[in-house]
């Protein structure tokens, strides 16, 4: 318990005593009087280097003499004794940011905050002596923070010029994710210098995964931070605002569709994030939502993993067939989305019906599509769609959609070899479509795409290939895993192709359905032709199209750009 005792000269108050018990009384000037004061004033600081912070106001001699010296300073002033400033009648000038916080943490919190607002500059104390002796751990806390950040800026340590450098430095998100092994040989195979973060189990940045890019960023300095399909990346914002305040780029390769991810991430755009897509039919649609650093960059592959050697190794007899096909029937992926947005059964003959449209809609982005068409011609539903379902149901009736539509044409396209035997791998959803087909075809469960799949590539002679409604103008993986590995796709055509094959010399596609028993024939029966185009499509792909050739695009395409900024 303090007692204070002001002295007055002319009805202002000059001095403040503080008595206190069990300890020697304070006095905030003393005999000392103004000098004592203002003996506290730095003699180095530097207004475009550093934020003042006063840990205590005292008579206010010392922060009305620094505003004079200094009037273009940015000043913080922590003090919470308040019956000192209620004795002096205290009132913060306005471009003072006051802090009356009781609470230590909560005080450094407060100016930290405001510390990123502007810049996050050093901090540079200005210490009140009786303040620290009248609260010691509360002051004496603060000016060791504050001292911290002066010697020791972490904002102005992380920021550092990038792809300046021959040596291209990249720090990898890391996890089992799919793609993110190619990512690292490719990496290798370009001699590039890389790191990576583990964010293990989870999909989003948690206090370990952000100390530890914090402690990379400062150790390794890298050029920029690269991730998968967003991964990463928290909805709130905490991993963009890190992005932003360090100034590092941000490279996020999308080898999923990024309108059924990005969209839940609204708001959270940044001009150090550049964002990779494999579909030339994204970068518009995605510029639309403020995402200004956008590219096209198609799928790859990996030429050591699909290799023509795999055609010595037959895992199991029941692979080899005439003509395969992999793929989900996408049955239960429906309907877990269906239920993802709690759509209420009165509305699914629509949903069905909104999702056959979109497959002979000349409309590529599903939200685009439903907005116009849907709500054009199924009015009740995407009423409900955009009144009731937040962000999260309307991406969920989003991806349902869209997998209704790749179910429903994936199913027709299968339809069509099925005079052919063919082997169907895939979910048990194929069973059930197909329960009552006369014509024999064979099932397999699921195989794994890194241990299984290069192996299962070559014994057929013909892997049947129809994409997913998610990609209407790009391809998937397979056109270009099949060649690697030396053996034949049949595909359905995509206009992006163009850019990526001679179709009809190195690569065969049907542009409908009702070519594909047709063009199965002929090249079940013409060997000689269908390996001129395994061998033309293999090194096409050899010369254009594997992961490190996509990582060379992505590492020239930031040069280019930080460059010219």
């Amino acid at each position: 318990m303090s007692r204070l005792t002001a002295k007055y000269e002319n009805n202002v108050c000059v001095d403040i005593e503080i008595t206190r018990e069990n300890a020697l009384p304070l006095t905030l000037l003393g005999s000392g009087g103004k000098n004592r004061e203002l003996a506290i004033l730095p003699k180095d600081f530097n207004e475009t280097k550093h934020l003042a912070v006063f840990l205590g106001y005292g008579m206010g001699i010392a922060l009305a003499a620094f505003q004079k010296q200094f009037p273009h300073a940015r000043i913080a002033l922590i003090d919470k004794e308040n019956d000192i400033l209620e004795t002096l009648h205290f009132s913060c000038p306005e471009t003072v940011f006051f802090i009356n916080e009781q609470d230590k943490n909560a005080a450094l919190k407060k100016l930290t905050k405001w510390q990123e607002q502007h810049r996050n500059k050093a901090l540079y104390p200005i210490v009140n002596p009786c303040y620290q002796r009248l609260d010691k751990e509360y002051y004496g806390y603060l000016r060791e923070n504050t001292a911290a950040s002066q010697k020791f800026n972490f904002w102005e340590k992380a920021k550092y010029t990038k792809f300046q450098t021959p040596q291209t430095k990249l720090l990898l998100i890391s996890s089992k994710y799919f793609l993110m092994g190619e990512v690292e040989n490719a990496c290798k195979n370009l001699g590039l210098d890389y790191h990576y973060i583990l964010l293990g189990n989870e999909e989003i940045a948690h206090s370990d995964f952000v100390k530890q890019l914090l402690e990379e960023i400062i150790s390794f300095k890298p050029d920029a931070l690269i991730t998968l399909n967003h991964l990463g990346v928290d909805r709130e914002g905490v991993l963009m605002d890190l992005i932003n305040k360090l100034e590092l780029p941000f490279i996020s390769w999308f080898v999923d569709n990024p309108h059924l991810i990005l969209y839940s991430y609204e708001g959270l755009t940044s001009p150090f994030l550049h964002i990779f897509t494999w579909d030339l039919d994204n970068v518009p649609s995605l510029k639309s939502r403020g995402f200004s650093n956008v590219y096209y960059l198609p799928l790859g592959t990996d030429a050591a993993r699909f290799h023509p050697n795999n055609r010595k190794k037959l895992l199991s007899p029941s692979w080899k067939s005439n003509v395969s096909f992999v793929g989900n029937s996408m049955i239960d992926k429906v309907q877990k989305r269906l239920d993802a947005c709690s759509l209420p059964q009165k509305f699914y003959s629509d949903f069905f019906a909104l999702a056959k449209n979109f497959i002979r809609s000349p409309k590529r982005i599903a939200e685009k599509y439903i907005l116009e068409d849907g709500k054009m011609n199924f009015p009740e539903l995407i009423g409900h769609y955009q009144e009731v379902f937040d962000t999260e149901e309307k991406l969920a009736f989003e991806t349902g959609m869209t997998w209704e539509a790749t179910r429903v044409y994936r199913l027709d396209c299968v339809k069509q070899i099925l005079d052919f035997n063919p082997l169907l791998v895939g979910d048990n959803g194929w069973n059930v479509f197909l329960q009552n087909e006369k014509r024999p075809w064979r099932w397999h469960k699921p195989i794994n795409y890194y241990d299984k799949l290069p192996y299962f590539y070559p014994h057929s002679t013909i892997n049947f290939n129809c994409t997913s409604m998610q990609m209407k103008g790009a391809s998937n993986q397979r056109i270009l895993d099949v060649p690697a590995v030396g053996a034949f796709v049949l595909t359905d055509y995509r206009e992006q192709m163009e850019n990526m094959f001679d179709i009809g010399e190195e690569i065969i596609c049907y542009k409908t359905k009702e070519e594909i028993p047709e063009l199965i024939k002929y090249y079940l029966s013409h060997d000689t032709e269908r390996e001129q185009i395994i061998h033309k499509g293999r090194e096409r792909v050899l010369k254009c199209h594997t992961w490190t050739h996509r990582m060379d695009e992505i590492i020239r395409t930031m040069k280019a750009f930080y460059a010219k900024n």
